[in-house]
This record gives C-alpha cells, structure tokens and sequence, in this order.
C-alpha cells in the first residue's frame, strides 16, 4: 500500500472469517487501482489537452506565484501581458493590445478548487485573427460604398464642370478615395522563394530616391550569408518602400511632441539602416529578420497602442493606410512583426521576422 502497489492480493487462508478479511481487502485494492488508473489517464488527457491548446493557460498557487505555463502560453508572454496580469483581479477579464504589434489579446482570471484551496489560474486568448478579420470585413464594406459613390459623383461633375482649379479639386479627391480602396485589394501573395538579402538590395534604387530630396543617410547592413525566404517580391518591395517611407517623414521637427515618445528636433540628418541577418530561433524554427531602424522621434507607449489599427494616424494629414497595408501584407506572409522605439537607445526598429521556407504553407 506503501508502494502504491495495487496489484498485490492476499491469498485465503480456508478460515472463514479470516477469509471474509482476505476478500474486503482484495476488493479494496481492485477499487483503488481502478481509480487511480482512471485519475492517471484523466491527469495524462488533460496533460496533453493543456499542451496542445492554442490559449495560453498559467497555472498559479494558492499564493497567486506562477508555477507553470503550456506553450502557448510562453509564446504569449510579454511584460505588457504579465503587467496586465498582476493587475487583474479575480474571477476579472481583460483584453489588451500589445504596443508596436497588431496583437490582441484576452485575459482571464479565474480559479478552481483543489483539495479545499482555491488554486487561481489565467487564461490568455489570442483574438488578433478574430479582430483582424472583422474590421478587414467592416471597412471593406465602407471603403468599397464610399468609393462607388464618390467615384460616380466625381465623374458626373467633371462632365458639367470646366473650371480647372474645380476639376483638379475634385479629381484629387477621386485619387484620394482610390487610394483607400486599394486596401481592399491586396492580392493573394505568391510566393517564391528568395534570398532576402537580394531581395531587399534590389529595391537599393527605389528606397535611395526616397531619401534623395532630403539629408537623411541609408545604410544597408546585409549579411553575406545565404537567407531563404519564402515572399512576393512585388508586395515585400511596396512594404519596404512604405516602412522606409514612414522612417524619413519620421526623421525631422516634430509638429505635435506630444505624439511622440521623446521631444528632440533632428534637422533631416537622421540615419535609416536597413539590417538582414539569419534568425536562429523563431517560434522553435530558423528564419529571415530584417530590421530597419531610424533615429526619429520615436513612438510613444500611447501611440504604440493605436499602431496597425484601421485608419490611425499621427500625421496631420496621415490617412492610416500605410501600416494597415503592410499589416495585411506581413500577415499573409505569415511574418511576425512589430514597431518600437528602444527606451534606452531612443531608436525605432520595424522588425519583421520572416518563418522558416521549410515549413511555411504555400
């Protein structure tokens, strides 16, 4: 019993009422074994169902100190998450959006008896698809409405119309709504695969042109080293031209400090430096990073927050249609990415980790 060995019985002795002992007792542990089989291949089900679940569960003491997490989890976890965590109570749910990243996520806090203590638990919940693809569904129905509407105005006007200054007016405004339309158009990426380093030094010309009207400097940082990545070269050109176009609108005066998360005034002399290196680790596989890093204003924890959301922007005449096209695109390569300014360096990094080609889906 000591031992837990249960599959020990007594033998009869031929004395009835020592029998009647013998039987009670091999009765006994035929009832202890078949539960403590039964809880054993409970405990391994729900073992191998917490490990495998897609939302993260953190297990905690009666104290409320993390003892475990599964692997969702661990891939979850960030000090935004965990700060979020030590601030919810119990038996409270919250949803929160980490800064720099179009993630989203869902905290609860809840608790379950074990062996008369309450034993408190989290459940984290990813809901950026969920998010993503309700508002791709609800400004796709605007855009589109809009546009139709503004576009067929438009087009009647100009007939009836022939002042010029009225006739560009409103010929600017038809490429303004085109514009936003083209959001709800990305094709479906074809993917081929690349040498990310190649790839970023083919698009050298179209990045130097955006720099060329002003001081900033590009520097390329990229690594001999073979990387292979799977891409469409066409959308990774229009994401890179777009990041790098952000980065130099980011290098000058500021028009609202309070935008940003440090007030400084770098004159147009800021440096861009584009980096690719080989990635050892992403999510347990190899894969691409590429970073591009400038010595703008930076982005504040607040601004962080609202970034990759639908039509925000810190621009006084920003429409948010840039980042939103580089989220759906990064996306559908099926990267990981994020937007940060470094609290110690002061510089912002866009860095986005391309998966392993070996296991990526085509």
């Amino acid at each position: 019993m000591k031992d837990l060995d249960l599959t020990t019985r007594l033998a009869k002795t031929g004395q009835p009422e020592t029998d009647i002992i013998v039987q009670a007792f091999n009765d006994l542990l035929v009832r202890l074994r078949s539960e403590h089989l039964s809880l054993e291949e409970q405990y391994t089900f729900l073992s191998l169902l917490i490990n495998a679940s897609p939302m993260g569960i953190v297990q905690c003491d009666i104290d409320g100190n993390i003892t475990s997490m599964n692997p969702a989890a661990k891939q979850m976890m960030s000090p935004s998450v965990e700060e979020a965590m030590c601030k919810l109570p119990l038996g409270q749910e919250t949803t929160i959006r980490l800064p720099g990243e179009p993630q989203l996520f869902r905290i609860n806090y809840l608790s379950f008896p074990d062996r008369g203590f309450r034993h408190p638990f989290y459940l984290i919940e990813s809901l950026t698809d969920e998010v993503r693809r309700a508002e791709k569904a609800a400004y796709e129905r605007v855009i589109r409405m809009i546009a139709h509407e503004v576009n067929n105005s438009v087009a009647g006007i100009l007939g009836l119309i022939h002042n010029e200054e009225v006739s560009e007016r409103m010929k600017s405004l038809s490429a303004f709504v085109t514009r936003i339309a083209e959001v709800v158009k990305i094709p479906k990426p074809q993917l081929q695969l690349c040498d990310l380093s190649e790839e970023v030094d083919a698009c050298r010309p179209f990045l130097e042109s955006l720099c060329t009207a002003t001081q900033v400097r590009l520097e390329f940082n990229l690594t001999d080293e073979a990387i292979p990545v799977r891409l469409d070269t066409v959308l990774f050109q229009q994401v890179l031209i777009n990041i790098v176009k952000n980065s130099v609108e980011s290098i000058g005066p500021s028009p609202d400090p309070s935008l940003y998360g440090r007030e400084h005034t770098v004159q147009n002399n800021g440096t861009i430096t584009i980096t690719t290196q080989s990635s050892p680790s992403s999510g347990g596989v190899g894969g691409g990073l590429l970073t591009i890093t400038d010595n703008g204003h930076g982005i504040s924890s607040d601004v962080g927050q609202n970034l990759f959301t639908p039509f925000y922007s810190t621009k006084p005449q920003g429409q948010g249609i840039g980042l939103l096209l580089i989220r759906d695109i990064l996306t559908a390569h099926g990267c990981t990415f994020s937007l940060l300014t470094d609290p110690d360096d002061h510089l912002t990094r866009f860095t986005i980790l391309f998966p392993n080609p070996k296991i990526q889906k085509s």
